[in-house]
C-alpha cells in the first residue's frame, strides 16, 4: 500500500478506496486515507483546509482512548464510579475507603494482587446486589458466576447461569444495577429482541440513558 509522508499529516493510499477519509493514528499522526487517484497537490491542502474538522477529529479520537495502565504510586484506579489513589506497601493488601493498598512489587504482581482485591469486592458487592434486584423483579437465576471477560460485563445462558465480570465493580451502582438488571431479563429472553427491551425498560425506564453511560465510564478505565 503505497504512501507519503509529511512532519503533520500521512498519505495512505488504497485501491479499494472510493473517497477520502481522516483519522487520527495511535501516533498522533493525521492519516489522509485516499484512493490512488486524488492528486497529492489536492491532499496536501486538507491539513489546512479542514482545520477545525481535525481538531474536532483529535478531540474525539483523545477522548475514546483508554489511559495507560500503571501501577505507580498515586495511580487512580476506580470502585463504584470513584478513582481512589494506589497506596504501594510492604505487605498490606486491601481497600482503606481512600486508597487502594497494595504490596510493591512488579506490575505483573501489584496487578495480580489488585485483580484479587477487586475480585473479592466484586463477588460480595455485585452478587448481594443481584438478590436484592432478582427479587424485586421476580426474575431467579439458577446461578450466578464472576468472570474475568473483558469484551462483555454480564452474559446468561440457556441454563440460567449469570455471569458478571469482575471489572464491573469499578463502575458507578446505578449502572451496575442496569448491568444486573439487563442480565436478569434475559432469564425471559435469550435475545435482544423488542420483547427484551421492553422487559429491561419496566424494571429500568432509564435503560438507554444508563447503557451510553456505561460506554462512556467505561473509556475511562485502564485496561486491567
Amino acid at each position: 500500500m503505497p504512501q507519503s509522508n509529511s512532519e503533520n499529516y500521512r498519505i495512505i493510499r488504497n485501491p479499494r478506496r472510493k473517497s477520502i477519509a481522516l483519522r487520527i493514528a495511535p501516533d498522533g499522526v493525521l492519516e489522509i486515507l485516499a484512493p490512488p487517484e486524488v492528486p497529492e497537490s489536492f491532499l496536501a491542502r486538507i491539513p489546512t483546509a479542514e482545520r477545525t474538522a481535525i481538531i474536532r477529529l483529535r478531540q474525539r479520537t483523545q477522548a475514546l482512548q483508554r489511559p495507560e495502565l500503571s501501577f505507580d504510586e498515586n495511580s487512580r484506579f476506580a470502585l463504584l464510579g470513584k478513582f481512589y489513589p494506589l497506596k504501594q506497601t510492604a505487605r498490606l493488601y486491601c481497600f482503606d475507603g481512600e486508597r487502594f493498598l497494595i504490596p510493591r512489587g512488579s506490575d505483573e504482581e501489584m496487578k495480580t494482587e489488585l485483580t484479587s482485591l477487586y475480585q473479592e469486592m466484586a463477588k460480595k458487592y455485585i452478587f448481594k446486589r443481584c438478590t436484592e434486584l432478582q427479587s424485586c423483579c421476580n426474575l431467579h437465576p439458577d446461578n450466578l458466576r464472576l468472570s474475568s471477560a473483558s469484551t462483555r460485563w454480564g452474559s446468561c445462558n440457556s441454563k440460567r447461569t449469570i455471569s458478571f465480570s469482575w471489572k464491573l465493580i469499578q463502575c458507578p451502582p446505578e449502572l451496575i444495577d442496569y448491568v444486573i438488571i439487563h442480565e436478569l431479563a434475559h432469564l425471559k429472553e435469550l435475545n435482544h429482541s423488542p420483547k427484551f427491551w421492553h422487559i429491561v425498560a419496566s424494571f429500568c425506564p432509564d435503560y438507554q440513558l444508563r447503557k451510553n453511560q456505561l460506554k462512556a465510564f467505561s473509556r475511562r478505565l485502564p485496561p486491567l
